[in-house]
């Protein structure tokens, strides 16, 4: 009678782990690090009532079918001020995609800045971030995430994001690169 006990709960707690793992996936975790995680599939009226309720100011776009979101918010980053720009992506009132870029300083600067932001997130459950890098993306069944740094004539930026990876979102995504002038970077 024991052993059955112990078999049925082991089962359990094998399936919860094995559903954890497969939720995490799919999702990024910087909140550790002060910016702000969204997760794919959460529904736009739901983020619209959280802005309300947080005096978030955004500007909505609709291009090709596809709601794009942005706003910026003030955080702290390793002990100093910095702004991230958010970029999410709505179809059908439904969380595809979304980006942040933080301006983590000039080209002398960023690099130690990043690395110390890569110690704080060996830490948690980013396991796609591996070493030193400054450009990590894993692709799976389900989703696409990237996280690195990227240096610019205006400075050096932090940037991360997640999207669901399916045929009609990437035609889609496409299109609206096209539409913008984007696909020619």
């Amino acid at each position: 009678m024991k052993l059955k006990i112990i078999i049925i709960l082991s089962l359990f707690c094998f399936s919860a782990i094995s559903q954890n793992i497969k939720q995490d996936s799919c999702q990024l975790f910087f909140k550790e690090i002060g910016i702000r995680d969204f997760n794919l599939g959460s529904n736009y009226t739901l983020f619209v009532k959280e802005s309300k309720s947080l005096k978030r100011q955004f500007k909505k776009e609709d291009v090709y079918g596809i709601n794009i979101v942005t706003f910026s918010e003030n955080i702290i980053l390793l002990k100093e001020k910095k702004t991230v720009a958010f970029n999410l992506k709505f179809k059908d009132n439904i969380l595809m995609a979304y980006d942040f870029e933080v301006n983590i300083g000039d080209f002398r600067t960023a690099p130690e800045f990043y690395n110390r932001i890569l110690k704080s997130l060996k830490q948690n459950k980013n396991t796609f971030i591996r070493g030193k890098s400054h450009s990590n993306m894993v692709t799976n069944e389900k989703c696409s995430k990237n996280f690195g740094l990227n240096t610019e004539k205006d400075g050096s930026y932090l940037y991360g994001g997640i999207s669901y990876v399916s045929p009609i979102w990437e035609q889609q995504f496409n299109d609206y690169l096209k539409a913008t002038g984007q696909d020619k970077e």
